[in-house]
């Protein structure tokens, strides 16, 4: 199963901008944001980039996390207590 967390997209700026699913928190987007991408890979989250074909300036990506919302929340509370 695949659980989609969020899509962000890249302001003028560079900043990414994030639109969560419904079930994510915004605790667990912080902790998202603060933990490096390649260390979130490792624990089962993926990035899947997306660009517009109409809109050449718009990029983003779609976060999902391969397993079920429950598992999520479990990774995410031993990463965000340094456990992983």
């Amino acid at each position: 199963m695949r659980t989609l967390v969020a899509t962000a997209l890249s302001n003028a700026k560079g900043k990414d901008i994030f639109c969560t699913a419904r079930k994510v928190t915004d605790q667990q987007i912080r902790v998202i944001r603060s933990i490096p991408r390649h260390r979130l890979e490792e624990e089962g989250f993926t990035f899947i980039k997306m660009l517009s074909l109409e809109y050449p300036n718009v990029k983003g990506y779609a976060i999902f996390f391969e397993g079920h919302y429950d598992e999520m929340v479990k990774t995410l509370k031993l990463l965000e207590k340094g456990l992983r």
